[in-house]
């Protein structure tokens, strides 16, 4: 009942306002979600997954290096788990965003890449891939470009000392100050509740960062 167009609904703020993302403006396509143990980050990624597809979004891929959706049913997403996988699906994707750039198509396609600072660290190097295009390069190529042809990112890690420049940030609770300021670029994030209490900064909400509660999915 939340749901409407593309507009992602990720909670509820303290005034009963629905919070989103949306994925139809320009200025928010791509979101970070960062948060500890515990904090809620992966039921929110579920949360995410389930509206998209209520929302009708059927070009969806799911990079998992963790596991995290691999108990779950994940409906028509692609889900990949394996580090070569990764590489591969990144690359493919690169190619389909020149191929829409260039015949100026638009599509919207969601990537969910949990845990990606992990899954950095174990890709491959240049060298290793012989003069390819790293994980972490072309996911930038994709970031930067994407957005004018449908590339929506949601990006989640546990370690907020790991940052890419996106315009949405959803930070729930993290250990401690300093790890609340390299995502929202602001202290309060360490004071959170857990288990899906967060703040958001974000362009559809210009008065700064706003708490919200986020849903719950089993």
């Amino acid at each position: 009942k939340y749901l409407e167009g593309h507009k992602i609904p990720l909670g509820m703020d303290n005034l009963g306002r629905t919070i989103v993302w949306d994925l139809d403006n320009h200025s928010t396509p791509h979101m970070l979600v960062c948060g500890s143990t515990g904090s809620g980050k992966s039921v929110e990624l579920i949360s995410i997954l389930a509206y998209a597809q209520a929302a009708g979004i059927d070009d969806i891929v799911i990079f998992d290096p963790k596991y995290e959706f691999a108990s779950l049913d994940c409906g028509n997403a692609s889900v990949f788990s394996d580090i070569e996988d990764l590489e591969r699906v990144m690359e493919q994707l690169v190619n389909e965003m020149n191929g829409r750039i260039k015949s100026k198509t638009k599509k919207l396609t969601l990537v969910i890449f949990d845990e990606f600072a992990d899954a950095i660290d174990q890709s491959r190097t240049a060298k290793e891939l012989q003069g390819k295009k790293t994980l972490m390069e072309n996911l930038k190529m994709l970031l930067q470009k994407g957005r004018s042809c449908g590339m929506r990112f949601c990006v989640a890690t546990q370690r907020a000392s790991t940052k890419v420049n996106l315009p949405v940030q959803v930070c729930f609770k993290v250990p401690k100050a300093v790890d609340s300021k390299v995502v929202l670029d602001d202290e309060g994030a360490q004071t959170l509740q857990k288990y899906g209490d967060g703040l958001i900064k974000s362009p559809e909400y210009q008065d700064g960062l706003v708490r919200f509660q986020a849903f719950y999915k089993p």
